[in-house]
């Protein structure tokens, strides 16, 4: 292998990684100035309700599901601050995103370098909703 193949191949990835991120981060903006991210909470809600999350929660968990911990640490402290949300939900929280955060991302990333969906998606969302929901047994109020 040249270098000249090296350097193309790099950048062909580089455009790739660049695209993906690009439209999720476009379309979270247009979910967030459309509204829609609010009236879609209360639906989410209903659907992980029995792991213990609670309406407050979801917004976190989403921008950490979307964003992942680093991009969205600064996005999760906010919600929670403004959002009220109790220790117990920031805790569900942390575990479920421990296991599962940026799965959209990393996702996307991972697809582009020839990884499998299944086995990146599936395993992580079922030990995440796995350890959650045990985590809320455990802490039951």
């Amino acid at each position: 292998m040249n270098i000249k193949n090296y350097f193309v191949g790099l950048l062909n990835l580089g455009w790739k990684i660049f695209a993906i991120l690009f439209l999720i981060f476009l379309f979270l903006e247009l979910v967030q100035r459309l509204g829609l991210l609010a009236k879609g909470n209360k639906r989410i809600a209903r659907g992980v309700r029995f792991l213990g999350f609670s309406e407050q929660a979801v917004a976190p968990l989403l921008a950490g599901i979307f964003f992942g911990i680093l991009y969205g640490a600064g996005v999760i402290a906010d919600l929670i601050k403004k959002q009220g949300v109790n220790k117990k939900q920031v805790l569900l929280v942390s575990v479920f995103l421990a296991m599962c955060h940026a799965i959209f991302e990393d996702t996307g990333l991972f697809l582009v370098l020839g990884a499998n969906i299944f086995w990146l998606t599936v395993p992580r969302l079922i030990l995440a909703f796995g350890l959650v929901f045990l985590t809320n047994q455990v802490f039951a109020e």
